[in-house]
């Protein structure tokens, strides 16, 4: 059984890594054809493509009841799309990304911050709820009015793109990425438990980690096509869907009481690498900032994601 469970994983995350190689690689030829940025591209189809898991996830939990798991996966996600896939793409840095535009970052601090606010009393209320789909609307607009031109481009190279092409593999990329991903999730899950794995350890890797996979996939593709600026936009882009469209389902569809850890522990991560995320996104553009310490700031970031996983899992 383990066998075909193992057999499954690896194909899943076949499944996964190729997908994500046409969905960055078309996302890209996207933003190109209509004068886009890949910042702008990775905060809006790459983040949404990569955050439907966590949606899946928000629907899925609602409706069976279990809406803890969707905010833990809110949170969780969101803290690894920094300390684990933001930290990564700081360690495989080969060229310095172009200057994040600050209000990009906006939306970004403010989905923090409000879902702090909004966890003190362990509730999301449906006024709460609709504040954040507020903050989604503001982000798309902030995003649009702000997006960055593709100053590389030409009318050239305009011309040489297929555009009904280009989205079908677009589509058939964001379908392998979530296909991929939910099977490998299924059947981590299943090894975990033949394997005898404590509920907790699986809940906090294979589940958190495993929604992530997309925005991880997605990333190691950009890093090793030099597209930096689309994975800083794909984090701000997926953190910011992550809570503004997660969190609102359980606001409006349920009426649940979280525990108070979640908001003392692991709220408090989340806002600690937020706010490390911002300072380093924004400043690592500069020719001031040594690529070598960037890369040391991924390492330390990836080595803090596994303290928390440990720490949370009792093992340290």
């Amino acid at each position: 059984m383990i066998i075909y469970n193992l057999f499954g994983l690896f194909v899943a995350l076949a499944v996964l890594v190729w997908g994500a190689d046409k969905f960055v690689d078309n996302a890209s030829l996207i933003a190109k054809k209509f004068g886009l940025s890949e910042l702008t591209i990775g905060l809006t189809i790459v983040a949404l493509g990569t955050s439907a898991p966590e949606i899946f996830v928000g629907i899925s939990s609602v409706l069976n009841g279990t809406e803890a798991i969707a905010m833990g996966t809110v949170i969780g996600s969101n803290i690894s799309n920094i300390a684990l896939i933001f930290g990564v793409s700081c360690i495989g840095i080969s060229i310095r990304p172009a200057k994040t535009n600050p209000i990009q970052f906006l939306p970004f601090i403010l989905g923090v911050i409000i879902l702090g606010l909004g966890l003190l009393d362990l509730k999301i209320t449906k006024g709460e709820s609709i504040e954040f789909l507020f903050l989604f609307a503001a982000f798309m607009y902030i995003t649009y009015v702000f997006r960055t031109p593709d100053t590389n481009n030409n009318e050239e190279h305009h011309s040489e793109i297929n555009t009904i092409k280009t989205i079908i593999f677009l589509v058939i990329g964001l379908l392998a990425l979530i296909i991929g991903s939910n099977y490998a999730v299924v059947n981590a899950e299943k090894i975990a438990v033949i394997l005898e794995v404590p509920q907790v350890i699986i809940g906090l890797t294979i589940i958190a980690i495993g929604t992530s996979l997309p925005e991880l996939a997605a990333t190691i593709s950009a890093i090793i096509k030099k597209k930096n600026d689309m994975v800083i936009g794909n984090v701000i882009g997926s953190n910011v869907m992550n809570i503004a469209l997660v969190v609102p389902i359980i606001g409006l569809f349920s009426d649940t009481t979280f525990k108070a850890s979640i908001l003392s522990r692991d709220f408090l991560i989340l806002a600690i690498v937020s706010v490390l995320f911002v300072l380093i996104a924004w400043g690592y553009s500069s020719s001031k900032v040594n690529l070598k310490f960037i890369r040391f700031v991924g390492f330390t970031f990836l080595l803090g994601y596994l303290a928390y996983i440990l720490n949370l899992s009792n093992l340290i």
